[in-house]
């Protein structure tokens, strides 16, 4: 019995020291610092003289303070226009709000869907604040009345109005007759 107790022992405080310097040891992965808040079905607005940018929605939202970074889960950023109209729609299952500059990061299925109909997808892209565009350096393909446009990074308005493909542009353009009435050229 004593044979058997003194084995327990000494098995518990090798593991103990197993453990200790397990703990202690460099190559120990360093973890994520734990967020100051957890909010679900988060939503914040940006106003400028009174009028609505923007608006983000997520399923789930973490508040670094000393950051001052807000990272989500499950993203919807709403832009509007001087009147408050919807401008676009951008749906991501990732999302980073810096709240010190307001420029957001989305990050993986990136989708922007512009009230007229234009789509752009993409894996990440950044809304900065200060120069009110939307940037990527990712691939991306955007869809415009039936023509695809594809190639590396992008610039342009949120509304998708106003764009420009930086690298290897490719287009498929859809002959006139093929794209739905009223929509022009």
């Amino acid at each position: 019995m004593r044979f058997a107790l003194g084995l327990l022992v000494s098995c518990a405080v090798g593991f103990m020291a197993c453990a200790k310097e397990e703990a202690g040891s460099p190559s120990q992965v360093t973890e994520k610092p734990l967020p100051d808040q957890v909010i679900s079905n988060f939503s914040i607005t940006e106003t400028t003289k009174g009028k609505k940018e923007w608006s983000m929605v997520a399923q789930k939202a973490y508040v670094y303070e000393k950051r001052n970074v807000l990272e989500a889960q499950l993203i919807q950023v709403t832009f509007f226009d001087d009147e408050g109209s919807v401008r676009s729609v951008l749906t991501a299952r990732d999302g980073r709000l810096d709240r010190n500059t307001n420029d957001m990061e989305a990050r993986h299925d990136v989708v922007v869907t512009g009230s007229d109909g234009v789509v752009l997808r993409t894996e990440s892209l950044t809304w900065q604040s200060r120069t009110r565009q939307i940037v990527s350096q990712d691939s991306v393909t955007v869809v415009k009345h039936g023509d695809i446009l594809s190639g590396w990074g992008f610039k342009g308005d949120p509304d998708l109005g106003k764009f420009e493909i930086l690298r290897s542009m490719k287009a498929t353009i859809k002959p006139a007759k093929a794209r739905p009435e009223g929509t022009g050229s």
